[in-house]
């Protein structure tokens, strides 16, 4: 469909529908970043794809306006060969072309994910926020920029939801939060209320050139089918869908503001909490509502992952039946990493590598 096919649009307005969507998203990203009294720096993720190169563009477009001065970040997983070494050239020039500096960098991700006992998708977002937070410190930067839309907030949503997630995980991405790697520096995404459709259309209008990864096509992925085969099919049933996750999102997070400040207050009454770990007292663990037994083990997993980690409904309840218990020994697996560890008066949660030589795996 070329531009006066577009509907609700006169072929003599059609030139009209880009400037105002390239103004249009400047001022989405423009909003995100009030200007201040002084330049500051931000860290902007980006993978080479339409959604990272429209937000580095249009941050840049507003930067001189707002005060910021921002830094291109690329961080190549080690996992596509010489197709990740184009990628990271392909950003540099973008980066060069804008007089931005650029700082790429790369890990194994294959080899983290081993090591970790955790999966390759978890090892890889693990592994940007660490790489994002280190090019935060050495410029002394608090907020960094990543270019999740729309359509990754309903993919996300709806993930969770297959899984089992409770409010926590149901809230989706926040337009602001900490960053998973270092709480103390601000994640942004300003794009969260834009869709995919508008900032590939944003890239034509600019003339970039997004680089495209392979890897997103790939079925074998949940997230990829969930892109690709479910969300098509519920527009099916609701052209709106993505627009209905996100307001269901929205509405989750004001409920669950409510119930996480009544599982924190729990889990500081019947918990010890150290770096890297939880240890539950049972008796007191037990007496809580079954509402903030779920709520005080999905954070208390939080904390030990240091991460949003998503716990499964079938996983926490396996995990509430045998604290319930009267078992006197046990060790439950929540996800690939983290464990569970119950004696008869505690119950300690850690990660796999953590776990004491008393509760060998397979207990």
């Amino acid at each position: 469909m070329n531009k006066s096919e577009m509907p609700g649009v006169r072929a003599c307005d059609a030139e009209l529908v880009i400037p105002n969507l390239v103004s249009r998203m400047r001022a989405v990203v423009a909003e995100a970043f009030p200007p201040q009294d002084h330049v500051r720096p931000v860290i902007v993720g980006v993978s080479g794809g339409a959604d990272s190169l429209c937000l580095a563009d249009a941050l840049h477009s507003v930067a001189e306006a707002h005060r910021l001065h921002i830094v291109v970040a690329h961080l190549d997983h080690g996992l596509r060969g010489a197709v990740a070494q184009e990628d990271a050239l392909a950003v540099r020039r973008f980066a060069e072309a804008r007089g931005l500096p650029c700082v790429v960098g790369r890990v194994d991700v294959a080899v983290l994910a081993q090591e970790g006992r955790v999966s390759l998708e978890l090892a890889a977002r693990r592994a940007r926020y660490a790489f994002l937070a280190e090019v935060a410190r050495n410029h002394s930067a608090q907020e960094v920029a990543v270019a999740h839309h729309a359509d990754d907030q309903a993919e996300t949503v709806l993930l969770r939801l297959l899984r089992g997630s409770g409010l926590r995980g149901l809230r989706g991405m926040r337009p602001r939060s900490p960053l998973p790697a270092a709480p103390q520096l601000t994640l942004v995404r300003p794009l969260l209320g834009v869709a995919r459709a508008e900032i590939e259309a944003y890239c034509r209008a600019r003339a970039l050139h997004p680089r495209d990864d392979a890897t997103n096509r790939d079925l074998h992925h949940l997230r990829n089918r969930v892109r690709h085969e479910l969300l098509p099919l519920l527009r099916t049933y609701n052209p709106n869908i993505a627009r209905t996750l996100a307001r269901l999102a929205d509405v989750l997070t004001d409920d669950w503001e409510i119930v996480e400040t009544a599982a924190r207050a729990a889990l500081d009454q019947v918990a010890t909490v150290q770096p890297g770990e939880v240890r539950l007292d049972r008796a007191a663990w037990r007496a809580l509502p079954r509402g903030l037994q779920r709520a005080t083990l999905r954070l208390a997993a939080e904390h030990v992952y240091g991460d949003v980690v998503e716990l499964p409904y079938a996983v926490v309840e396996e995990a509430r039946r045998v604290l319930n218990s009267q078992a006197s020994r046990a060790c439950i697996a929540l996800t690939a990493g983290l464990r569970v560890y119950v004696e008869r008066n505690a119950a300690t949660m850690c990660t796999a590598a953590n776990l004491p030589p008393a509760c060998p795996e397979g207990v």
